[in-house]
C-alpha cells in the first residue's frame, strides 16, 4: 500500500474536543449500562458540531480516525505520533455503524484524506442490531467512500474482541456478542475486497485462545488498556508505512 508522506504535521488543538475526549470512555461505558439515549445523542451531536469547526482548520491529505469510542479514547498523539502526516480523530464513543454513516460527508468526506482507519460494529452488536443491518450499514459506508474519494486508501480494520468483564457491570452476553463479532468479521473482509480496501484482523491479534480480549489490553473488558493500544497502534502503523 502506497502512502505519500508530505513531511506536514497539524498540532491544533480544539478545547472542547478536550473535554469531550476526557468523557470518552465513561460515555461508552454509560452506554452499555444501556443509560439514556438522550445523553448519547447530545455527546454525539456536539462532537459533530466540532468536527464541522474544525474541517475549515485541519489540512487536507491526511489520515482520519473514524469509529466509536476505542478511537474516540485514543490519544492518537501517543501512539501515532512519528507518522509524518498528521493523525485526526474522529471518534465518537457509543457510535454505530449507522452512526458513522449519517455523519461521513462532515466527519471525514470534508477532510479529503489520504488514509482512513475504520473501527465500527462492537456497539450495533452489543446494542442488539441485526448482523445484515450491521454489513449492510458498513458497505454503505465504503460504498460513499470510495466514491466520494476514490484515491483514499481505507484500513477496514475488524471488531475487536471482548472480555467478561464486561458483563459485570452490563446486561451483555459476551458470549452471544462474540458469536456475532465472529460471524460478521468475515464480512466486513468481503466488502474490503469489494472496494479494494485493505482488511486489518486486529481480532486475531488482540483475542487469547478462548477468543477473548486479555485483560492486560482493556481495563473493563471492551476499551483498550495503553497496553492494547500500543498492541493494535504497532499493527496499524505498519500498514501505514506500507
Amino acid at each position: 500500500m502506497n502512502f505519500i508522506k508530505t513531511h506536514k504535521k497539524d498540532f491544533i488543538y480544539c478545547s472542547v474536543i478536550a473535554l469531550l475526549a476526557v468523557a470518552a470512555l465513561v460515555l461508552g461505558i454509560a452506554l452499555a449500562n444501556k443509560k439514556s439515549e438522550e445523553e448519547q445523542s447530545y455527546y454525539y451531536d456536539k462532537k459533530c458540531e466540532v468536527f464541522s469547526m474544525e474541517n475549515s482548520n485541519f489540512s487536507r491529505g491526511q489520515i482520519v480516525f473514524i469509529g466509536d469510542s476505542i478511537t474516540d479514547g485514543c490519544a492518537l498523539d501517543t501512539y501515532y505520533g512519528a507518522l509524518d502526516l498528521a493523525a485526526y480523530n474522529r471518534g465518537i464513543g457509543g457510535d454505530t455503524t449507522a452512526g458513522v454513516l449519517k455523519r461521513l460527508d462532515s466527519s471525514l468526506v470534508a477532510l479529503e484524506p489520504s488514509q482512513v482507519v475504520l473501527l465500527i460494529g462492537i456497539n450495533d452488536i452489543n446494542g442488539g442490531v441485526e448482523k445484515d443491518e450491521i454489513i449492510n450499514n458498513y458497505d454503505k459506508i465504503l460504498k460513499k467512500i470510495s466514491e466520494s474519494l476514490p484515491n483514499t486508501e481505507v484500513l477496514c480494520v475488524s471488531i475487536l474482541p471482548l472480555n467478561d468483564d464486561l458483563e459485570s457491570y452490563t446486561g451483555i452476553s459476551v458470549a452471544e456478542s462474540t458469536e456475532t463479532i465472529l460471524a460478521v468479521n468475515p464480512e466486513i473482509e468481503k466488502l474490503a475486497d469489494k472496494y479494494g480496501y485493505e482488511f486489518v484482523d486486529m481480532f486475531s491479534v488482540l483475542a487469547d485462545d478462548e477468543n477473548r480480549l486479555p485483560k492486560k489490553f482493556s481495563p473493563d473488558g471492551i476499551h483498550l488498556s495503553d497496553a492494547g493500544y500500543r498492541e493494535y497502534s504497532a499493527v496499524i502503523k505498519l500498514k501505514i508505512w506500507e
